[in-house]
């Protein structure tokens, strides 16, 4: 099963797939090092399939827009449990959990400046709160600027700040993702929404796709790491659009056009 984490090679590109949805003899995908070139952002790199590959985006039901779909018949796929890691720092932080993988740079290239891990067992979660407990790993306290986006600068380091998801270990920072796929159902309409939520419950709240009950009775979704961890009693401002789905009303952080912590929760 190939979702979110994975990486593909595709004309001579490096692609990040994105998601669990994928239809039948294809991934969605975006650029992660085009033309020997970083994208960091979202946008950036939506607007390089745009420019470059218009032919590629198609609209799918379950996801309720248009994504760039790359075929995997003329892809290479990069599976983050078949590289063998050599690096004795991260193998050593590996040696902590079960079932991982690394993506990011260190899947896809032989350098890298951080330590991606991605993993299925869910059980890991408890092994980072026990390790950001004991002091072996630390929080995250700076934000690489090229990454911000849809949250503001104080926003996206508080939040970084707080979770055990990202951190770092023995001065390398690192990032963990727990993917739990699940279907979402299928898109029936779609409405702008503009205002204030507060969470009232922690659905799914570390594991990917991430999952947050509002006071509105909409679910906040997302399959970003800056929306993991995410707190019962935070206030959020979101001007996006609600996803009205066959299961649930899905409104989507991946895709708002902003959002603000108007209250964090209590501790």
């Amino acid at each position: 099963m190939i979702t979110e984490g994975y990486f593909i090679k595709y004309d001579n590109n490096i692609w990040a797939v994105k998601g669990c949805t994928h239809p039948e003899g294809f991934v969605v995908a975006i650029p992660r090092v085009f033309k020997n070139k970083k994208i960091k952002k979202l946008n950036e790199a939506l607007e390089i399939v745009r420019r470059y590959y218009p032919n590629l985006i198609k609209y799918v039901d379950e996801i309720g827009f248009e994504v760039p779909l790359i075929p995997l018949k003329e892809s290479e796929v990069l599976d983050p449990f078949s590289k063998n890691v050599s690096n004795p720092l991260v193998k050593e932080f590996i040696s902590y959990f079960k079932n991982v993988g690394v993506t990011g740079s260190l899947l896809y290239s032989n350098t890298f400046n951080d330590i991606d891990l991605i993993t299925f067992y869910a059980e890991n979660y408890r092994i980072l709160k026990k390790l950001r407990e004991s002091d072996i790993t630390r929080p995250l306290e700076y934000v690489n600027k090229e990454e911000i986006e849809t949250l503001k600068e104080e926003d996206f380091l508080n939040l970084k700040s707080q979770r055990v998801l990202e951190g770092v270990y023995k001065g390398i920072p690192y990032t963990f993702k727990i993917v739990e796929c699940e279907s979402f159902g299928v898109v029936e309409r779609k409405k702008k929404f503009e205002g204030e939520v507060t969470i009232m419950k922690e659905l799914k709240p570390y594991s990917l796709p991430v999952k947050y009950l509002t006071d509105k009775g909409y679910i906040l979704t997302s399959f970003r790491m800056r929306f993991t961890e995410l707190k019962e009693g935070m206030r959020l401002y979101v001007k996006g659009l609600v996803l009205e789905r066959d299961k649930f009303m899905d409104l989507d952080l991946d895709i708002a056009e902003e959002v603000k912590v108007t209250q964090y929760a209590r501790p």
